[in-house]
Formats: C-alpha cells, sequence, structure tokens
C-alpha cells in the first residue's frame, strides 16, 4: 500500500489496484463520476434535437421508476408485475392536480410518491392477508384491472382518449436559455429530481428500513427471531418501491402531453420487470440499464423500420441475459471489474492491524538444528 494508504498495486494474477474506501482519492473517484454523468446526462438537452432530447427525459423519469421496482425484486426480494400501475397512478396524480385543481405541477409531481406509497402498502397488505406467496398472481391481477379503472371512471381520468396537461410548467425568470424550448426546463427539473431520489434511496438501502427489508428477504425466520415484523416489513418495502415508481411516472406528465390508460397496461408493467432483470437487481446502475433499454428499443426499432414489439424483443434480452448473466448484465460487469479493481473498507483493514500484533506473538520460529 502506498504512504497515504489509499492506493496500493499488487501483482498477483495480474496488475490489480487497491483503493480504500473513504479515502479521499474514493471520494473524488465516485463522487466525480456520478457528479459527470449526471452533467452528462443534463446537458445532452442543448446537444440532441427535440425529439431525442426528450428521448432522454423519459429515459431518465423511467430510472427513477425502476429504482422502486428494484428496490422490491433485489432488495426486498418479493415479485412485483404491477409496476405499471404505479407508474401510471404518479403520471395521473400528477395530471390531475394540474388539468382538474390548476395546482402547480412541482404541487402534483410532490404528491405522486405519497398516493403511490399508499396504494403499494394497499397491494402488498392484500396479498399477505391471502398468502404470502400470492403475491405474484396478486400483482399481475392488479396490472390487468388498472387500465380498466381508468376507462371506467372515464368522467375524471380522460377515458380511453386520456387525460391532457393542459399547460406546461412555467420557467423562472432567470432562466437564460430560449424560452420557446421549455423542453429544456422540464430536462434540467427531470434531472434534478432525479439526483434526489437517486440519494434517497440510497439512504433508504443504508437505513434501518433497508437493512430490515434485506433481513427479511434473506432469512425471515431470524429476522423475526431478532424483532423486526416480517409482515410490516415486507408491506412497507412494498410501498416504498411504489413510491418511486409513482414519482417517475410523475416525472413522465412533466414531457407529455396527454396522459392515457394504454401506456400503463400489463404488457407495460412486464416490459419494466424484464428491464430491470436484464439490468441487474442488486445494482441501482441495474435500473439505468433497463430505463436505457426501455427507451432505445423502441427509438432504434421506429429509426430501422424495424416492426418486432419492443415487448418481444425485451423478452429476448431477458431470456439471453438470464443464460449468459444470471444476476444482470451491471453485475456482471461490477464482478469482473471487481477482478481489477479491489475495494477496501477502513474497518477490514482495522481488523487485519489488530490481528496482526496475535499473528507475530504465535509465530514460532524453526528449531535451527532441526534439518
Amino acid at each position: 500500500m502506498s504512504a497515504g494508504g489509499h492506493v496500493a498495486r499488487s501483482s498477483v494474477g495480474g496488475r490489480r489496484v487497491t483503493i480504500l474506501a473513504g479515502s479521499r482519492r474514493w471520494k473524488l473517484l465516485v463522487g466525480g463520476s456520478i457528479t459527470g454523468a449526471f452533467l452528462a446526462v443534463a446537458a445532452l438537452a442543448w446537444v440532441f434535437p427535440v425529439i431525442e432530447a426528450r428521448l432522454v427525459s423519459r429515459f431518465v423519469a423511467l430510472g427513477v421508476a425502476l429504482l422502486g421496482l428494484q428496490f422490491v425484486v433485489g432488495r426486498a426480494g418479493q415479485l412485483s408485475l404491477c409496476h405499471g400501475v404505479f407508474v401510471g397512478l404518479g403520471s395521473y396524480t400528477t395530471t390531475i392536480c394540474i388539468s382538474r385543481y390548476g395546482l402547480p405541477h412541482m404541487a402534483g409531481l410532490a404528491l405522486a410518491p405519497v398516493v403511490g406509497f399508499v396504494l403499494g402498502c394497499v397491494v402488498g397488505l392484500l396479498a399477505l392477508r391471502i398468502r404470502a406467496n400470492y403475491l405474484g398472481p396478486v400483482t399481475l391481477s392488479v396490472a390487468v384491472v388498472f387500465p380498466m379503472f381508468v376507462k371506467r371512471f372515464g368522467w375524471f381520468t380522460g377515458g380511453s382518449s386520456g387525460l391532457p396537461v393542459v399547460r406546461t410548467m412555467r420557467m423562472p425568470g432567470f432562466w437564460p436559455f430560449n424560452p420557446a424550448l421549455p423542453h429544456r426546463w422540464n430536462h434540467v427539473v427531470i434531472v434534478a429530481v432525479a439526483v434526489v431520489a437517486l440519494i434517497a434511496m440510497r439512504n433508504l438501502v443504508l437505513s434501518l428500513v433497508g437493512s430490515a427489508v434485506k433481513a427479511v428477504a434473506e432469512n425471515d425466520l431470524s429476522a423475526a427471531t431478532s424483532g423486526i415484523n416480517v409482515r410490516r416489513t415486507r408491506v412497507v418495502a412494498y410501498g416504498f418501491g411504489a413510491a418511486f415508481g409513482a414519482l417517475g411516472g410523475g416525472l413522465l406528465v412533466l414531457d407529455m402531453p396527454v396522459v392515457g390508460a394504454d401506456s400503463y397496461s400489463l404488457f407495460q408493467s412486464l416490459g419494466y420487470y424484464a428491464a430491470v432483470m436484464v439490468g441487474g437487481v442488486t445494482s441501482m446502475l441495474g435500473a439505468v440499464l433497463g430505463a436505457l433499454l426501455l427507451v432505445g428499443v423502441p427509438w432504434i426499432m421506429e429509426t430501422q423500420g424495424l416492426r418486432a414489439s419492443p415487448q418481444l424483443i425485451l423478452g429476448g434480452l431477458l431470456v439471453v441475459s438470464t443464460l449468459a448473466a444470471p444476476t444482470g448484465v451491471v453485475v456482471a460487469i461490477r464482478d469482473r471489474l471487481n477482478s481489477m479493481i479491489e475495494v477496501r473498507h477502513p474497518m477490514a483493514l482495522r481488523r487485519q492491524e489488530a490481528d496482526a500484533p496475535s499473528a507475530v506473538a504465535n509465530y514460532r520460529a524453526p528449531d535451527e538444528h532441526t534439518h
């Protein structure tokens, strides 16, 4: 290890870099990578034409939505086949607040995850009251019923024709760019909210709630013995996943003229599930890759004149990734990088240093007369 204790190189099995987590280089590497990525995504609204720039905004919003599904499937170990319902619920909540009640866009956006959390807890509680392993069929039924419910109350939701977003988000007076291009301001707001959502998800994973969710997913009997309410933890985990999904749906509204029921059908929910499984459920970057697939696959097919269903392509990618990378593409790439870059935590180093004196004390030199 180097003098600073941060980076060391060894030649065991090839050249390998060791980084001490929490060191200055570690913070610069992680912070610089995340900041640079978000700045690059934010700048794409000025680089791409209007249509492609709006697709980037959709990509960021879907990334937030898939964070919730990833939390439910990866962290909580539960099955969710109705995530499109929560995304649609967030979209309708934000649109109704704007179009029906004249509230600001940000007010509707703030209300969306609250409504999503409540409905997510209701769906999770419903499945648990029936039977714990019935969560999959129950969520599948919710995904089927949601479009019918929206169309049944068309006088309020807009029905089959959809509910239009009657006004665009007002740009602030300090905005120095062309006001005739409102999609740029929308894009900046979506990226900013996505940053907050990413930080919130990170804090949730590291919180006591996140630890309890992981403990229940790994061994519910041991978690119950430790005093964790297993049923409540599973329901709350589902609620948090639905809240992030609804927040992503609300972000979609910021750059969407009409919200329609057919956009949140069963096939859309299955597409979300396939995308996050291909990306990887144990890394937040898996949600980013999944969102990229959801936006990129239809765009490539449309520009290339292909007529296959995007859901069919996602299903094929899911089969291939299951065979080649069962844990997800991002996780497979991360494991490959871990073979070249080793991240060592300070607590592990302290334990090694504490064990070193005892190892020296217990060392017994060989008898020089022994052959």
